[in-house]
């Protein structure tokens, strides 16, 4: 059998003596002359392929295809080589194109519909395929034991279980909820990612005769001449954590986001106040007021308690909604914000100062907007029992400005999903659900708005790096205690991976910070769980959004994330989980339960903070704190940690890059946790531990220098004008220095106790 490679450091004419070459890094495939191929890695077969097919004209049919000679090339991914298999039938055409890059961290698998295709729906499910390619057989590799990290479910979450661990091939992630796939080898730190490259709506994966395919949904009907559709493979040799972050930055670097607008959004940066699900307010005004006085008058209180909320998140309770209970009319109603209307809005936006996020959901077949209902625009209609979704960009470009008028920042499009499965045409276009979103993101551009996405699949996710307004994502399902029993959606470790590796904020939703709160939306459940809900949300770098009641503000709680004047006081990314407790998931040595870890750089050094649930004690190793970098602790540091609830008591112990551990206890209970940082002894043998009172003791949203002064170190600290900062600091035992800022909001603290 002719057998063509394609490999990343070999010319054409040295490809026949590829079989005999020794084991290259990164990824190669090995196409066939019968269309058939193998991924490899490190010169090892990982992946094989399973059948080629395609469903049209009402038939699956598997034509053996011509493979052409492989050629070179180059794009904005660098330099590649390619070989394109063409399957011909009587009725269609199309390439399928392997193309490897030289880096050896990319390949990619493309279909060309040089034809179209008609009657393309093999069933009328986003859960199965039509067109497969590429496919890979689910089989466990010669002579490897790979594990399995897949992202998918709701709230790119899986209901709040986080992404699927194991071993491959045991573990896949198919059908609308499916998503990404981490394919790592816990020996060697390998990692492939496994994902969409394009048409992130329009494709799933599925498990077809213990085959993991690629392809067009099944429900699409027709296929367009000249459609392309894509599915990647990258690599990493660092493991989990970084596979996917250099896969993130590959993906986005094919359509040109960057984190800019992610990283200046100013709803990411303050704090905020949130009426959602599980909020105390959520379809709940106080007695005796409508809401938008009951939000007035909790303003008023915050600002009197010194509780400084920038924002709030205006959830689904103030707009209009029809039979399906979708929204007929997005602006206010009469009943929570009198008399209604943008102009009640603008007048509680202009009172409050507050800046606005804004809910809204699907569309009801009753929308006042719509051509159908007497509306101006044009919207689908698949039958009264159905959602709609509008279906021109005019729509949303009179959306968005209208609500830019009244005060809005940030627009919320949740019940992403149900929106996608209760409206056919968005399953049955090859194109629609991708214009959908690109139309809603152009709008928001153009009125200077941010998009964040809640309840989504992770195509929506994967869809936002054509998006580049899309900054927040939902990581979490709600925050709703019931029957005193802690909500789950504090396990966004996972999902935090794959938002964060596409610039995406994770947003772990709303939480309270008392135990118990009389009246609420909840009535009066109870929630043991408002620390780990509060960390959990800081350290997520995203929306930080309590929900209380007015007379059930904890303000002690609440300051521990922010400054006097809101600030978020920020880890540098969201804490994610540690690659050894996803290979402990996977059969290696590893903590069980959670361990997740994030970090910050202030003064040229790193701090890292881990937090921990773990099943059983753990000594972790300073090896294992690896994110964002190729070696764990890199020199002498001070561990410290204190009780996560009271912040009373300091423990401490030295580490270095290949001394010591960081011990994790078992929490008392199942909604404790553990908070560990790590702080480098600088040059003269002092320790900045930070400001104990904060969830992120050390950070550049505070601490913008440290400078070595012959036997002492002086820290720059900025905050509001008259904040008390605590600092402390090490060396042969804790120095508390306490400062009051002054009218310029900055000072210089120094360990001989000053503050200048």
């Amino acid at each position: 059998l002719f057998i063509v490679i394609i490999h990343k450091m070999l010319s054409r004419s040295m490809l026949l003596l590829a079989t005999l070459a020794c084991a290259q890094a990164g990824i190669d495939v090995n196409v066939h002359q019968d269309g058939s191929y193998e991924v490899l890695v490190g010169g090892k077969v990982w992946l094989e392929s399973a059948k080629t097919e395609f469903y049209e004209s009402g038939a699956w049919s598997s034509p053996v295809p011509a493979v052409s000679p492989p050629t070179g090339g180059s794009d904005g991914n660098g330099a590649y080589n390619q070989t394109v298999m063409t399957y011909k039938t009587s009725t269609y055409s199309l390439d399928a194109i392997v193309r490897v890059y030289q880096s050896g961290r990319l390949a990619s698998f493309t279909t060309n519909f040089t034809t179209g295709m008609k009657q393309s729906n093999a069933g009328t499910s986003a859960d199965t395929t039509s067109q497969r390619f590429p496919t890979f057989k689910l089989q466990k590799p010669s002579g490897l034991t790979l594990g399995c990290f897949a992202f998918g479910g709701t709230f790119i979450n899986w209901d709040d279980s986080g992404p699927k661990m194991g071993t491959w091939p045991e573990v896949t992630s198919t059908g609308r909820k499916g998503g990404p796939h981490v394919l790592f080898d816990t020996a060697s730190k390998d990692a492939v990612v496994l994902s969409h490259g394009s048409q992130f709506m329009q494709q799933s994966f599925e498990d077809v005769r213990s085959s993991l395919v690629s392809g067009m949904m099944g429900g699409v009907t027709e296929v367009p001449a000249g459609f392309s559709a894509s599915t990647i493979i990258t690599y990493d040799d660092n493991g989990v954590n970084s596979a996917v972050s250099s896969w993130g930055e590959t993906l986005r670097g094919m359509y040109g986001k960057t984190t800019a607008h992610r990283d200046a959004d100013p709803i990411l940066k303050v704090l905020g106040y949130n009426t959602d699900h599980g909020a105390y307010y959520y379809y709940n005004p106080a007695e005796n007021m409508t809401m938008d006085q009951t939000l007035l008058a909790l303003k008023k209180n915050s600002v009197e308690q010194g509780i400084p909320y920038q924002y709030i998140l205006l959830d689904s309770w103030f707009y209009y909604k029809g039979p399906q209970n979708g929204v007929t009319n997005w602006t206010a109603t009469p009943k929570y914000f009198p008399p209604g209307g943008d102009n009640a809005l603008k007048t509680f936006v202009d009172d409050s100062k507050w800046l606005v996020i804004g809910h809204n959901r699907y569309w009801d077949h009753a929308t006042t907007y719509s051509i159908h209902n007497g509306g101006e625009f044009n919207f689908s209609d698949d039958g009264p029992e159905h959602y709609v979704v509008p279906l021109e960009q005019k729509f949303w470009d009179f959306l968005m400005t209208k609500s830019k008028a009244w005060g809005l920042t940030t627009y919320e499009q949740d019940w992403l999903y149900n929106e996608f499965n209760d409206v056919p045409y968005l399953q049955s276009s090859a194109t629609m659900a991708r214009e959908w979103l690109l139309q809603m993101g152009s709008a928001a551009a153009k009125n200077n708005l941010t998009i964040q996405y809640c309840m989504a699949y992770t195509r929506h996710a994967l869809q936002s790096v054509e998006i580049p307004v899309v900054t927040q994502i939902r990581a979490s399902g709600d925050y709703v205690p019931e029957l005193d029993i802690a909500p789950a959606n504090w396990n966004i470790g996972g999902s935090s991976m794959l938002a964060h590796a596409l610039a995406l904020a994770p947003f772990k939703d709303n939480f309270w910070t008392s135990t118990q709160e009389h009246g609420s939306s909840q009535g009066s459940t109870k929630n043991p769980d408002v620390w780990r809900a509060a960390a959990v949300a800081t350290l997520s770098r995203g929306p930080v959004t309590p929900g209380d009641g007015i007379e059930y503000q904890n303000k002690t709680l609440i300051m521990r994330a922010c400054n006097t004047e809101g600030t978020l006081l920020r880890p540098a990314r969201p804490a994610t989980y540690l690659d050894s407790m996803i290979y402990q998931r996977a059969g290696a040595a590893g903590p069980e339960g959670h361990v997740w870890s994030t970090y910050t750089w202030v003064g040229g050094e790193r701090y890292d903070i881990v937090f921990s649930m773990v099943g059983s004690s753990y000594n972790l190793q300073p090896s294992e704190l690896t994110l964002d970098r190729t070696t764990g602790v890199t020199k002498q540091s001070v561990y410290y940690t204190r009780d996560t609830k009271s912040f009373i008591g300091l423990s401490l112990g030295s580490i270095g890059p290949t001394s010591g551990h960081i011990p994790l206890p078992v929490p008392a209970t199942v909604n404790d946790f553990e908070l560990h940082y790590v702080a480098p002894v600088l040059g003269n043998g002092w320790v900045v531990l930070g400001e104990l009172e904060k969830w992120v003791p050390v950070t550049p949203d505070r601490i913008t220098g440290v400078q070595v002064s012959g036997s002492d170190v002086d820290v720059s600290v900025v905050g509001g004008a008259g904040e008390v900062v605590t600092l402390t600091f090490y060396k042969t035992q804790p120095v508390v220095v306490t400062c009051t800022l002054g009218s310029s909001g900055a000072a210089v603290v120094s360990t001989n106790g000053s503050c200048k």
